[in-house]
């Protein structure tokens, strides 16, 4: 993941996302919670995996710019993404931590098309 860009963030589920009545998604830097998402952020789509001959869902975000820049690329360029669901029957759930690297830029101007 690099500063200053729109990332998109992936995450592939083996069950239908819709059957949580929460997700959350929380990314920690150090010991700080930088980034934290909610089904609410999450387009949502399913597809048919032929290699693995099984329907696999997907729960989607673009990270902005200026999200993207508040983490830092110098001091520990680990990121922790972990998400976490709730059931309809309050079962908690939590996927492992992954870990995401993230690269630095010249220059983290937030860049628009307004003149």
């Amino acid at each position: 993941m690099f500063r200053a860009t729109t990332p998109k963030q992936v995450f592939i589920f083996n069950v239908n996302p819709g059957l949580f009545s929460k997700i959350l998604i929380t990314y920690a830097q150090g010991d700080d919670i930088i980034l934290e998402k909610t089904q609410d952020d999450l387009q949502f789509e399913e597809r048919f995996n032929e290699s693995c001959n099984r329907t696999e869902y997907r729960a989607w975000f673009r990270m902005t710019q200026e999200e993207a820049n508040e983490f830092n690329a110098r001091s520990t360029k680990k990121v922790y993404v972990q998400v976490r669901a709730l059931t309809d029957d309050d079962e908690a759930l939590a996927s492992k931590i992954h870990q995401v690297y993230v690269n630095d830029v010249l220059d983290d101007e937030v860049l628009t098309n307004e003149i």
